[in-house]
């Protein structure tokens, strides 16, 4: 039970009564000292990375989580998520379809209206950034094509776009890989999260063991 590749999006506490009050409306959130509790470093390979995201007000506890689980932060912006609305497409193009775009500046207008407009107590939040931290000596790049900024609507409350995975995949190629946190499954990928369906570790405070799946028993 070891992965090279470690995608992770903790369910952060917000001090702000108002903002982990409408986290909690949809999942449990964390203290961050249980969150360091979990023994990820357990099934993190020697030389590994993990990708995990963060938001604006988390920044140092998003560095803090990383070097307790063992690694090293490399970049705060791995990836950049522009949210737009979950209708953004629909909007977009019965706008393209009326005419009323005429040059590069009126597209940009469409696009930025486009955008989330979320809380936040100096500008109005509309991204979220996910960290690349290393462990050892990390993993070698296999694309030197892979782009920072991700365009995609929002999803479900706290789902990532699915892009950010194919990236990951794209960056570091097909290698022993684990979604931290997840709600569901991907092709490829192992899970492990109290919302998942069907876990592959059990990760808890102190100890990680793998679970035994009727199709290994199978085999």
């Amino acid at each position: 039970m070891s992965y090279s590749l470690i995608y992770a999006d903790p369910p952060w506490e917000y001090s702000n009564r108002a903002s982990n009050g409408a986290a909690e409306n949809h999942y449990g959130t964390m203290k961050l000292i249980d969150i360091k509790r979990l023994p990820v470093w357990e099934v993190a390979a020697e030389n590994s990375v993990l990708a995990m995201w963060f938001t604006g007000t988390h920044t140092r506890e998003a560095i803090e989580l990383a070097e307790a689980w063992g690694f090293k932060v490399r970049t705060m912006k791995g990836f950049t998520w522009v949210k737009f609305n979950p209708l953004a497409e629909q909007h977009i193009n019965k706008a393209l379809a009326s005419g009323n775009v005429e040059d590069f500046y009126d597209f940009l207008d469409l696009l930025n209206g486009q955008t989330k407009m979320n809380g936040g107590n100096y500008t109005r939040a509309n991204t979220e950034d996910l960290l690349i931290a290393t462990r050892g000596n990390g993993l070698e790049r296999m694309s030197a094509s892979v782009k920072q900024v991700i365009y995609s609507p929002l999803g479900e409350h706290s789902a990532k776009p699915a892009e950010a995975r194919l990236r990951l995949e794209q960056l570091y190629g097909d290698v022993p890989r684990i979604e931290l946190f997840s709600r569901c499954g991907a092709p490829g990928w192992d899970h492990w999260g109290n919302q998942a369906e069907s876990p592959d570790i059990e990760l808890v405070s102190g100890w990680a063991v793998p679970i035994s799946k009727k199709e290994d028993r199978a085999a």
